[in-house]
């Protein structure tokens, strides 16, 4: 059981050096990676709450959001990956469709969210990552 435990502990660390070496070398903000962490730790992932707590802001860019306040947004990754639009926002998954005829249906964890911006969710994930996440 303990070993367990210290694998768990040795992930989230390598994971935590990770990302905050991707933010220190991309444009991308560090607060929205803390803000993440820091709720993973807590735990407030798991009540419904996507990537930040609702009292938080990143310069101009908002980061105080609720799971309704997503859905008909748009949904882009990184290098400008294009995800359509929220549908809809499960237990873990945050649902787009892209297109009207041919649609391709994406059911990305919540812990990829970077950031919302009051009119696009921004992922952590490009548009090749994330053919893992569609569905028919």
């Amino acid at each position: 059981m303990d070993s367990k435990k210290y694998s768990t502990i040795a992930i989230s660390s390598i994971l935590v050096l990770v990302l905050i070496t991707a933010a220190t070398t991309t444009a991308i903000p560090t607060t929205s990676f803390k803000n993440v962490l820091a709720q993973e730790e807590n735990g407030s992932l798991q009540d419904g709450n996507i990537g930040m707590s609702q009292d938080q802001t990143s310069g101009s860019e908002s980061t105080a959001f609720n799971p309704e306040e997503i859905i008909k947004k748009e949904a882009r990754g990184l290098g400008d990956a294009d995800f359509g639009e929220v549908q809809q926002v499960t237990g873990e998954f945050i649902v787009t469709q892209k297109g009207t005829v041919d649609k391709d249906v994406f059911y990305i964890p919540k812990n990829l969210v970077d950031h919302f911006d009051g009119s696009t969710v921004f992922f952590t994930v490009t548009e090749e990552e994330a053919k893992q996440y569609k569905r028919d």
